[in-house]
């Protein structure tokens, strides 16, 4: 199974609460595991997950492992976004792959430096 990496930083602002999401893109399905740090945040689909206040998750990591499946018999190309929202700016991260095989799965895994 293809595994794709990402790995990058998000600016927060002490006062302002972080949310954070996740789109499967190109009409394919996924599931997906967040850990801000060791703690485990949400599983399955995640939208508007509140991450906590800036002085509360400053200089920790934001780790999330998804599997996204192909079931559009249309491409085989898979995507997911990461977004961000309450930092310094609103930001999304983007990465995506093409399965070698209609049915076949990818390992997304993101790592955040929240700082």
């Amino acid at each position: 199974m293809k595994i794709v990496d990402l790995q990058s930083e998000y600016k927060v602002v002490d006062t302002r609460n972080v949310s954070f999401s996740i789109r499967i893109g190109d009409a394919q399905i996924g599931s997906s595991i967040v850990f801000l740090d060791d703690k485990e945040m949400a599983r399955g689909d995640v939208a508007d997950l509140s991450l906590g206040k800036g002085t509360k998750i400053k200089n920790k990591s934001l780790k999330v492992k998804s599997v996204v499946t192909d079931v559009n018999d249309m491409t085989n190309k898979t995507s997911i976004t990461y977004i961000f929202k309450g930092g310094v700016l609103d930001q999304s991260f983007s990465s995506n792959a093409t399965v070698d095989e209609n049915g076949d799965s990818i390992i997304y895994r993101g790592i955040f430096a929240l700082s």
